[in-house]
């Protein structure tokens, strides 16, 4: 009965909405059509992974890039433009060209990743005392700078019919027979001391002297013959025009631009003399003696 009751309901139900479908077409009217969907409908439908979509493999993307790159990298290493196509040296005035680059190990055709900036460094500090710094610039073009500041030579010393620069702190440089450089005064001892290439010299007053000699202008400088350093008295400087000047020790910086004054204030015509710059500042002729130049 039970099975009766529900194939008469549902045939009622279809026959009613047959006949409502026919009244509503005969009237002219329109179905009604299905409600627009929700904000939260279209969002849903809008976020909604297509089914059957795959995602990119994420390690294979990984490895292919990794490969291509790799082909790139090898490519370059094999390549010219991975090897060292030019030198340059800059800030070089007393060392040479050629013995930088022999004691940085670099040249020419060498790998660019071979060329170790602090080991260069390293190697020209340690080997020239006259280098104060070093910076080496490496380009993927293929070239190499490498810049190097150096110490001031602030005068030479003579030892056994050999020249050896001092530099400002101090430092004794190789010796050598000939020098061809800018002009730079002698440095003279009444008891001269042993020098040693890559030592400070072992008197004070001569370490005085260097640390003040690169602070007097250049002109004067290059009127200087000789400094003689005496153990007592004061300092006697020989200038190539003759004249003699006579300081205080350990002054020699002050004195030397209190004379160029002086000396410009002469008259053109003044006969070459001692010009002390002591406690007060005056000239006296030369002594028979010391005219002979002692």
């Amino acid at each position: 009965m039970k099975q009766y009751g529900r194939h008469i309901s549902r045939i009622c139900r279809f026959s009613v909405g047959t006949e409502v479908k026919q009244i509503i077409k005969g009237a002219g009217l329109d179905m009604p059509k299905t409600p627009p969907p929700t904000v939260l409908e279209s969002y849903a439908e809008q976020h909604q992974s297509p089914k059957g979509k795959r995602r990119p493999n994420r390690k294979a993307l990984l490895f292919v890039v990794v490969f291509f790159g790799g082909l790139l990298v090898a490519g370059f290493l094999q390549s010219p433009l991975s090897e060292v196509s030019s030198l340059e040296v800059k800030g070089n005035h007393q060392l040479r060209y050629e013995e930088i680059l022999r004691t940085a190990e670099v040249e020419k055709g060498m790998s660019l990743l071979s060329v170790d900036k602090g080991d260069v460094q390293d190697k020209l500090i340690s080997a020239f005392p006259l280098v104060q710094s070093v910076d080496v610039q490496v380009s993927w073009k293929g070239e190499v700078v490498i810049a190097v500041v150096e110490k001031k030579v602030a005068g030479l010393m003579v030892r056994d019919a050999m020249l050896y620069r001092i530099l400002q702190d101090g430092t004794v440089l190789t010796g050598t027979k000939k020098l061809e450089a800018e002009q730079m005064p002698v440095i003279s001892q009444d008891s001269p001391g042993k020098l040693t290439p890559g030592q400070k010299v072992s008197s004070r007053d001569v370490l005085e002297l260097v640390k003040q000699i690169p602070e007097v202008d250049r002109a004067v400088l290059d009127q200087i013959s000789e400094v003689r350093v005496t153990a007592e008295g004061p300092w006697r400087i020989f200038m190539r025009d003759k004249f003699e000047v006579r300081i205080p020790p350990r002054q020699f910086a002050d004195k030397m631009k209190a004379y160029l004054a002086y000396r410009g204030a002469l008259p053109a015509d003044t006969k070459p003399g001692i010009i002390n710059m002591l406690e007060a500042n005056y000239m006296e002729n030369f002594k028979p003696e010391e005219q002979k130049g002692d």
